[in-house]
């Protein structure tokens, strides 16, 4: 991640250009291992066909005690990119929030479909058959400096056809040589594709309504079409903690989000071995 371009300067003879390689060799090699990891990847279990679902992402520091995060370079594009099945995709233009331990540099922005950082990501981490990647890039550079954690939550358009299937996540830097792109890689991540039928239906984006949103201290859970369903609800933060628990039985149901803190949550809701997010954020 920190840019080495100007160890090549004072390469004018033969004992710095060895010494210089040294280095040059040590950055690349930390430059592979990574300088954050996925914390939490919150995606349901199934969908249904021609819909859409939303996903929670957050990384961290990956732990390497090497890692100085208040090195004023660390400037650079960000890299995102999820391997879906062919004839999904995702909702562009991505909102973004980095959050760093001296508040002075957090920063935020969006994320951008890019058709080069897709190839790149194809390139580089080979796709099966069946599926292809959607990278994207951010539309400026953003700041890592005193880096703690970041977070987005793409949108993902799903296809016609019912099935198992799987998603894998990448995030990365756009190093200035367009090197491996990804610090990090999920393992494949199931997810199952159903029609919007019977008690699928239930859980759907068009079938239930969350709000205010965003919310306060109380908040609305109501289904247009409900019949004696027993549903789990749990409320996740971006840890992957389940902070609220509850069970509803009706159609407008009415839970407390007393102490809570600021921020973006995921509302879990399940019926039998169907389960839906949706994202909520509370102020």
């Amino acid at each position: 991640m920190k840019k080495i371009s100007t160890l090549f300067e004072s390469f004018y003879n033969k004992a710095s250009l060895i010494k210089g390689l040294v280095i040059v060799f040590l950055f690349s090699s930390l430059f592979f291992v990574g300088c954050y990891e996925w914390r939490n990847i919150i995606q349901p279990d199934s969908a249904t066909i021609n819909s859409y679902f939303d996903v929670f992402v957050s990384a961290q520091d990956d732990g390497n005690p090497d890692n100085d995060w208040t090195n004023e370079d660390l400037v650079d594009y960000g890299l995102f990119g999820v391997m879906l099945p062919d004839g999904w995709t995702v909702q562009d233009s991505i909102p973004f929030t980095i959050v760093c331990t001296n508040p002075e540099y957090t920063n935020s922005g969006v994320l951008l479909y890019s058709a080069s950082r897709s190839q790149t990501l194809e390139d580089s981490i080979p796709s099966p058959a069946g599926y292809y990647w959607w990278g994207a890039a951010t539309s400026a550079e953003a700041s890592m400096v005193f880096f703690d954690s970041l977070s987005f939550s793409p949108r993902i358009y799903t296809g016609s056809q019912p099935g198992d299937y799987f998603l894998r996540y990448a995030i990365g830097d756009v190093d200035y040589w367009d090197r491996n792109p990804a610090d990090d890689i999920s393992d494949p991540i199931p997810i199952t594709l159903i029609d919007n039928t019977g008690v699928d239906e239930l859980l759907s984006n068009s079938n239930v309504s969350l709000y205010p949103n965003p919310a306060a201290n109380m908040l609305n859970i109501k289904f247009e079409d409900y019949s004696s369903e027993l549903i789990e609800m749990q409320i996740i933060d971006v840890t992957g903690k389940v902070v609220v628990s509850e069970q509803l039985t009706n159609n407008h149901s009415v839970t407390s989000l007393e102490g809570l803190s600021e921020g973006v949550y995921f509302v879990k809701l399940t019926n039998g071995q169907t389960s839906q997010s949706h994202k909520i954020l509370v102020k």
